[in-house]
C-alpha cells in the first residue's frame, strides 16, 4: 500500500516519534546553578532552566503501568506510550500556518488468537499516526484498496466515503487534523496486518488462522501551540484530549469529585450502534454456550486483524471523541466548560487505561476508587506505578482469569480529590467472597 499524498494545508512531517517525555527542572536557577521558586516574575527562567530527558515507562511519578498474564498461559496484552509531533494550526498575526506540535499517546492492546497483532500494533501504530498525511485522495484510495481486496461490507463503506470525509475532515475553527489522521491511518496499519495475516496462514495452511487486537489509546496536546515545555499534568495548562477507540478496552478519568467517567463505547454485538453498522450481516449475531453475545464467533464487532470477519464488518474503524482537560481558571477565562468531561470543568485527575482482563470484573469507580485509596494511604509516597500495580493485584484477587492490563495516567488534580471510597465495601464483598469459593474448593 503506498503513502497517502500531502495536501496543501499540511507541512510533511518527518518521524520524531519518541519513547521519552522532556520534564523541566522547574525550580532551577541557571546562573547560580540553586534551586529557585517558580512564579510568574521568573518564567522566562523556568522556559530556559534544564531538563531530564526520561523514559515514559520509566516515569513512575507521572504514568503508571502493569500487565499480567492470570490464568492464562500467555499475555497477548500490549501497551504503549510515546510523545509523537503532529502538525497543528497556529494563527500567527491573522495568518493560520501549520507547525509540528507535541502530542502525549498512550495505548492499551488487547490481543487474541495469537499475540502477533497487539505486538504489530505496539511498535507500528503511534509511528503510522505520525507519518500519516491526511487527505481526501489519500482516504478514498484506502477505502477503494478495502474494496477491491476484501469487498462485502467495504463496498457500501466506500459508497460512503464523501460523508465520511466530510465528517471527519478539520474544519477552520480546528487547528489539528486527528480525527482524519486516525480513521485514516488505522484502516492503513489494519491493511498492513491483513496482508501479514494472509501471508502467514497461507504458509501455515490453515487459512481460519489469524490474529486480532483492540485498541484504546488518548491523545493530550496542550492547546497553547507556541508553549512546548509544559504539558497535560502541569497546572496553568489547558490540553486537548482525544479517545480514540476500537473493540472493547476501556478508557476511563477520574474528575475532581472522585466520580469515574467513562470515556468511549466498548463494540460489542450488545450495542445498539453496533447491531446497526452491521444490520445486512445479522445472521452472524450469536449467544455461545456460555451464554455471552457473538458476532461471527468474535467478542468485539471492532478489532485489527481478525481476517476472515473483515468482508462482514469486524473493522478497525475507530470511534473517535474529544474533549478539554486541564487548568480549572483557565477553562473558565476561556469559555471552554461545555467541552469538559461531564461539563465539570476541568481539574481532571486522572486516566486509566484497561482491558477487559479488568474492566470485566471491576466497575469503572472501584478502579477509580482504588487508584485513589491506593494513594490516600500513603499520600505522596505513592505513585501511578503503584496504584497501575494494585489495580491489577486486585482483580487477581476476586478471580480474575483474563490478561489484565492497567495505565494510570497523572493529570493537573493529582492527589487533590475528596477522601470518599465510594465502593470500599463492594470491593470488600468481592475479596471476601473470593476467599470463600477458594476456601470451598
Amino acid at each position: 500500500m503506498k503513502l497517502i499524498r500531502t495536501q496543501s494545508y499540511l507541512i510533511t512531517p518527518k518521524r520524531t516519534i519518541s519513547d521519552f517525555v522532556s520534564f523541566p527542572i522547574q525550580n532551577y536557577n541557571p546562573q547560580t546553578k540553586n534551586l529557585i521558586s517558580h512564579t510568574n516574575n521568573n518564567s522566562e527562567k523556568y522556559l530556559n532552566a534544564p531538563r531530564l530527558k526520561i523514559p515514559l515507562l520509566r516515569a513512575p511519578s507521572h504514568l503508571g503501568h502493569c500487565s499480567y498474564r492470570m490464568q492464562r498461559l500467555y499475555n497477548e496484552d500490549r501497551y504503549a506510550a510515546n510523545v509523537i509531533e503532529l502538525p497543528m494550526k497556529l494563527d500567527d498575526y491573522g495568518l493560520d500556518k501549520w507547525i509540528q506540535h507535541k502530542c502525549f499517546t498512550a495505548s492499551v492492546f488487547d490481543g487474541h488468537g495469537g499475540d502477533s497483532s497487539s505486538n504489530f500494533l505496539q511498535e507500528e501504530l503511534n509511528k503510522e499516526i505520525e507519518s500519516t498525511i491526511p487527505s481526501k485522495e489519500g482516504l478514498d484510495r484506502t477505502l477503494k484498496t478495502f474494496k477491491d481486496d476484501i469487498g462485502g461490507y467495504w463496498k457500501r463503506i466506500f459508497k460512503k466515503k464523501n460523508d465520511i470525509y466530510d465528517e471527519l475532515k478539520p474544519n477552520e475553527e480546528d487547528i489539528d487534523d486527528l480525527r482524519l489522521r486516525l480513521y485514516q491511518s488505522y484502516l492503513n496499519l489494519d491493511y498492513k496486518i491483513l496482508k501479514q495475516e494472509s501471508s502467514r496462514s497461507k504458509d501455515s495452511g490453515n487459512l481460519l488462522k489469524g490474529s486480532g487486537s483492540t485498541s484504546t489509546s488518548v491523545f493530550l496536546y496542550n492547546l497553547n501551540i507556541r508553549d512546548n515545555v509544559n504539558l497535560y499534568f502541569n497546572n496553568s495548562t489547558i490540553s486537548r484530549l482525544y479517545i480514540s477507540q476500537v473493540g472493547d478496552s476501556k478508557a476511563i478519568i477520574c474528575a475532581r469529585d472522585g466520580i469515574a467517567h467513562s470515556l468511549n463505547s466498548i463494540h460489542h454485538p450488545t450495542s445498539l450502534v453496533e447491531s446497526k453498522r452491521l444490520n445486512k450481516y445479522s445472521a452472524g449475531f450469536a449467544t455461545d454456550s456460555f451464554g455471552e453475545n457473538r458476532f461471527l464467533n468474535y467478542a468485539n464487532t471492532r478489532a485489527f486483524g481478525d481476517l476472515i470477519g473483515k468482508s462482514k464488518g469486524i473493522s478497525a474503524e475507530p470511534d473517535i471523541t474529544s474533549y478539554i482537560v486541564g487548568d480549572s481558571n483557565l477553562i473558565f477565562k476561556h469559555n471552554l466548560i461545555n467541552e469538559t468531561v461531564a461539563k465539570k470543568g476541568g481539574d481532571e485527575c486522572f486516566l486509566v487505561l484497561v482491558s477487559d482482563g479488568i474492566s470485566n470484573f471491576a466497575t469503572d469507580q472501584e478502579i477509580v476508587d482504588l487508584v485513589m485509596t491506593t494513594y490516600n494511604h500513603k499520600y505522596d509516597r505513592t505513585s501511578p506505578q503503584e496504584c497501575a500495580e494494585e489495580v491489577v493485584k486486585y482483580v487477581e484477587a476476586i478471580g480474575g482469569d483474563d490478561n489484565a492490563s492497567c495505565l494510570v495516567i497523572r493529570l493537573n488534580n493529582w492527589g487533590h480529590w475528596p477522601e470518599n471510597d465510594r465502593t470500599g465495601q463492594l470491593r470488600e464483598d468481592k475479596l471476601k467472597d473470593s476467599i470463600s469459593k477458594m476456601e470451598r474448593r
